[in-house]
């Protein structure tokens, strides 16, 4: 063979080597440049709610972002392609490092002003910065794939390569599409997988130091740079716990250090940590309050909870995804009420109950206290916040390890798939759902999924849900009823959990509380007191809805024998007497469906808050 053959050949080896090189390289950038933006637009679900919306908002932008990236790249060319290289990906780096913390100082920072009623620059603060930051990565990665398009064009003049670049782009963005959800979101944090994805790109912009011509001093000025961004990233994994801390004491402390700005900027170690787990489908948060509500002294007048037993936990609130579930102080006045008032308006207590959510084990403690209940199915989709009710101190002592009740039979799945594929019979039917903050969770309150509920329960049994906003009487409730009479029930039913306006003795203990002596007093100290009491019962009241395919005819059914510390037969017949007004006739513009879905109704520029 000769020289010119085997240099041929040798030649033709390495433009082959070089072009897996770069399509390689194209895969890895494109997964890490979709990963960013997947952790934008999981951040600003967590914290603003509406999932499918800024999924696609985030997607959209960031595409446009590419665009503009591209067009600045054709403007402005370089003959130095590794060089320019190195240098978008050393941004992209300490951006995409740094996007998850810097959206939730965004957030801690509006809820700041939110304080003061300035909902426009919350808005603007936290809004703002996401789309900062979604095109700011979008634009990058849009100078991203023209230079990886020029690197594989000095591999070969064939018209293939550019076509096999983009084809690695893809692939790379469907990489990060299936790891993102599958193996990210499960088992890590956002902040570590922000830092883990901008590790590569530093490690693609270290080998595209490796490829580009700098001069030794520009060459050992990058090093330090790679050196120090590294450094700065490995801190952070270590200390990620403590970050993590950090943004979750401003979501939940935040209207105590809103006025002060260095207190802000602390660490709030005056408050314990928030203990918090994860599991594939949301953050399930664990908030110790030391200092509870202003109403607390209130508590032993409305409930004997405490006066019964001291130690049971006060001032712990559970989130899921940051949405406020329950406070181990008053979660008793919405369990007691969600639980036995359809029983005693129903007239009978059923013998096989279907209960679906409830995974903090708290209904279906109150379910148990009836002896004449023989079976309760259960159905949540997280097992981890089951198991977390199992076994969580805080939660057993709240539950009374009412899970673990051999009438328990709890399954493990999508409440729809198993309401719409289940041939049970149930005589009654409890739903305890979150609030529908997004489409996905839209579909627990549509007309499908009650009508397959209503095929799954007796003829004389009854559903009853918890209706968040029906104390307001606002939309939802226009949404519930009408979704409800849509789905087939004949007799649809709302309630509030009402405790008394006005106790003498609560009244007294006000009075001296606020103004010692009630000597002397004047008529507007008197109304402030009584105003206090107004407040309380107003502040518990919340709202459910009981569907029937028929009235009961049978008489109110009441067991002094059943242990409640709320709901006695006085506050029973008050939540009855007072009943809202129902729905006449079908507003189909109200009615929520999986393929017309009327909620959420909350706006899309909201953003989260604990309380």
């Amino acid at each position: 063979m000769t020289n010119n053959k085997r240099s041929k050949i040798f030649s033709s080896q390495a433009s082959h080597s070089s072009r897996k090189t770069i399509y390689s390289l194209t895969v890895v950038l494109a997964s890490c440049s979709l990963l960013y933006e997947l952790l934008i637009a999981q951040t600003l679900a967590v914290l603003a709610a509406n999932t499918v919306v800024w999924y696609c908002l985030t997607i959209g932008v960031y595409l446009a972002g590419m665009g503009v990236g591209a067009l600045l790249h054709e403007k402005y060319p370089t003959k130095t392609p590794w060089k320019r290289l190195f240098h978008v990906e050393i941004i992209l780096c300490i951006v995409g490092a740094l996007a998850v913390p810097i959206l939730h100082f965004a957030h801690a920072f509006g809820l700041r002003f939110q304080l003061f009623d300035q909902l426009i620059l919350t808005n603007i603060i936290f809004f703002g910065t996401a789309f900062i930051l979604i095109s700011t990565i979008g634009l990058l990665t849009g100078f991203e794939l023209p230079l990886l398009i020029d690197l594989g064009n000095t591999t070969s003049k064939e018209r293939s390569v550019t076509n096999r670049v983009l084809s690695s782009d893809y692939v790379g963005s469907l990489i990060a599409g299936f790891a993102f959800p599958l193996a990210f979101v499960p088992n890590f944090d956002l902040i570590s997988v922000g830092i883990f994805t901008a590790g590569t790109n530093l490690a693609i912009a270290i080998f595209a130091l490796w490829k580009a011509v700098f001069s030794n001093e520009q060459a050992i000025k990058r090093l330090v740079l790679c050196a120090t961004v590294a450094f700065s990233m490995l801190t952070g994994l270590i200390y990620v716990q403590a970050v993590e801390q950090y943004f979750i004491k401003k979501y939940y402390a935040y209207w105590d250090h809103g006025e002060n700005l260095a207190h802000f900027m602390g660490p709030l170690a005056e408050f314990p940590n928030v203990f918090r787990t994860r599991s594939p489908y949301q953050n399930i948060d664990l908030f110790y309050d030391k200092e509870g509500y202003d109403t607390d002294y209130l508590i032993d007048f409305y409930s004997t909870k405490y006066l019964e037993n001291p130690e049971k936990p006060r001032n712990y609130m559970l989130y899921l995804n940051g949405d406020f579930q329950f406070s181990s102080s008053y979660e008793e006045y919405y369990h007691e009420y969600f639980a036995h008032i359809p029983i005693a308006f129903n007239g009978r207590v059923p013998e096989k109950v279907l209960v679906m959510g409830a995974g903090d084990g708290l209904l279906i403690r109150e379910l148990v206290k009836y002896k004449e209940i023989k079976k309760i199915v259960h159905v949540d989709l997280d097992h981890k916040l089951v198991e977390l009710a199992r076994t969580n101190p805080i939660l057993t002592a709240m539950n009374e390890h009412a899970l673990e009740d051999q009438r328990v039979e709890t399954h493990f799945g999508d409440a729809y798939y198993y309401i719409r594929n289940s041939t049970e019979q149930f005589d009654a039917i409890y739903l305890d759902f979150p609030y529908a903050v997004d489409y996905n969770l839209s579909r627990l309150f549509s007309r499908e999924f009650f009508h397959f509920a209503r095929a799954r329960m007796a003829r004389d049994g009854y559903l009853v849900m918890d209706a968040p906003g029906l104390e307001n009487l606002d939309i939802d409730w226009e949404i519930y009823s009408n979704t409800l009479l849509a789905a087939g029930f004949k007799y649809v039913r709302p309630y509030l959990s009402h405790v008394e306006e006005f106790r003498q003795d609560a009244y007294d203990f006000v009075l001296n509380r606020l103004f010692g002596s009630t000597k002397n007093l004047e008529s507007s100290q008197y109304d402030k007191a009584e105003f206090n009491l107004y407040d309380f019962s107003a502040s518990i009241r919340m709202g459910f809805v009981i569907a029937q395919n028929s009235k009961s005819d049978l008489p109110i059914y009441w067991n002094e024998g059943i242990k409640r510390h709320v709901l006695t037969k006085e506050r029973m017949q008050l939540t009855l007497e007072k009943q809202l007004p129902p729905i006449d006739k079908i507003d189909p513009s109200r009615v929520n469906s999986i393929l017309r879905p009327t909620l959420p109704v909350n706006e899309v520029w909201n953003i989260r808050t604990a309380w």
